[in-house]
């Protein structure tokens, strides 16, 4: 009788036994699907892409203007520092922008003067006037161009 209980202990202790390590297999399967699962969902990491910026150009002080406005009902003016922007390596358009400052500066009076302060207290205005004086004196260069204008003081009163 005693051999029957060793038999039985030993039976239930192997069911035992087998019952924990299927259920740990059962469980790591479950993990690893769950795994699987939550990866096929999250969106694959986006890759930084860093982009170069263009090297500043050389800049050139045009001076401070200060420009009566094209405005009827009551007398405005402006007072604005202006500086261009253009290429480095072109030595040739250094040079002519010293040659035609008077010019330059002719233009930027004449487009200040035909502006109205309405006009030029807003972004878009200056936006406007910046990129209608880029155009002019990029149409009486010889030698390259003018990539950006700054208006660096800008004061309507």
């Amino acid at each position: 009788m005693a051999e029957q209980n060793d038999k039985g202990a030993k039976g239930l202790l192997n069911t035992v036994l087998i019952l924990c390590l299927v259920s740990l297999l059962g469980i790591i399967g479950l993990g690893v699907g769950m795994y699987a699962l939550w990866a096929s969902k999250t969106e694959p990491k986006e890759t930084k892409v860093i982009e170069q910026k263009p090297e500043p150009g050389k800049i050139y002080d045009m001076g401070t203007f200060i420009v009566n406005l094209a405005d009827e009902e009551v007398s405005r003016y402006v007072r604005a520092q202006i500086e261009l922007e253009y290429s480095k390596v072109n030595i040739q358009l250094d040079g002519e922008i010293k040659e035609r400052d008077p010019q330059i500066k002719d233009l930027i009076n004449t487009l200040l003067n035909d502006r109205k302060s309405a006009e030029l207290s807003t972004s878009e205005g200056k936006e406007r006037f910046r990129r209608e004086l880029q155009l002019k004196i990029n149409q009486i260069l010889k030698y390259g161009a003018v990539t950006n204008i700054y208006l660096t003081q800008f004061a309507i009163q």
